[in-house]
């Protein structure tokens, strides 16, 4: 028999759904704490690994095991989750934690050159300072998806493998329907995505004689504080709530690739299948 925080009542957890221990990460916003919330509700232990303080002390009060931890730095996240564990073992680790920074990359109009003595490497500095602020490329935003979106993935994994082989569990990690195919200003969010894609995928064959299952996460857009900064139509848009509910199903199930809503991945896949011309077509249209 389990306490629920959430309705106040004590639940009868069958053979069937017997109570779990689940990680989650990016815990403190978005389909992370939906998945908080639900798990909770449902009678199972949560771990939600976070930053927000704030929101983590809320989870706290409603039955959670907290830890604050900036998992982009390896050796905190790996000492904060083990240090939390100890020798506890988990049957499940669901890795939310992301973030998305479009790239708005413009065109140059002029560039400026001087007549001085030095003028050829004058117009060289000139031109390499003034294209990388007009052309918008910005590295250091890439990386910083790059390394929330992918780099805290990769933390995680590392310091969980070894309590889902106790318990023989399941990995599952949240990638995006933008990674089958190209999409102008998704350079950075998309990449970041298309490698999450790439290691689990590859993680679903190597773990495999370790008796660790993986699934991988392929939701479409879902109203989130993360998708609120869009400034364009979001078909087939998701509630944290039907997110939650997907991929929940989609674990218990034990399936190795959970993707919703079907009507937009379905498309996109079949889209990036297809010769470049047609998806460069569609992207033309998307971004006029």
């Amino acid at each position: 028999m389990t306490y629920n925080y959430l309705t106040n009542q004590y639940l009868v957890t069958s053979e069937r759904q017997m109570t779990k221990r689940i990680l989650i990460t990016g815990a403190t916003s978005g389909i992370g704490y939906q998945l908080v919330i639900d798990y909770l509700n449902a009678g199972h232990y949560v771990y939600a690994v976070g930053r927000n303080q704030t929101v983590l002390q809320q989870l706290k009060q409603l039955g959670a095991m907290i830890i604050i931890a900036d998992l982009t730095d390896r050796n905190q996240a790996i000492d904060s989750i083990q240090n939390m564990l100890q020798q506890t073992p988990l049957d499940v680790v669901i890795c939310c934690a992301g973030i998305c920074q479009y790239v708005d990359i413009t065109h140059i109009n002029s560039t400026h050159t001087t007549n001085s003595s030095n003028s050829a490497s004058q117009t060289i500095n000139t031109m390499s300072s003034a294209s990388s602020e007009l052309l918008g490329f910005d590295s250091a935003k890439i990386m910083d998806v790059m390394n929330t979106n992918f780099g805290t993935l990769v933390h995680t994994i590392e310091a969980v493998l070894p309590y889902l082989q106790q318990s023989k569990g399941r990995l599952v990690a949240l990638g995006s329907a933008s990674a089958f195919v190209p999409f102008v200003r998704a350079e950075a969010y998309a990449s970041s995505k298309s490698a999450v894609h790439y290691l689990i995928k590859t993680l679903q064959l190597s773990l495999k004689p370790y008796d660790i299952d993986v699934s991988l996460v392929i939701p479409g857009f879902v109203d989130t504080p993360m998708t609120a900064q869009n400034d364009f139509d979001m078909p087939f848009l998701q509630t944290v709530e039907q997110a939650s509910q997907a991929i929940r199903k989609g674990i218990e199930n034990g399936e190795d690739v959970i993707e919703f809503p079907k009507r937009l991945t379905v498309p996109l896949k079949t889209l990036g299948m297809l010769p470049n011309v047609v998806w460069e077509r569609v992207s033309d249209r998307l971004n006029k």
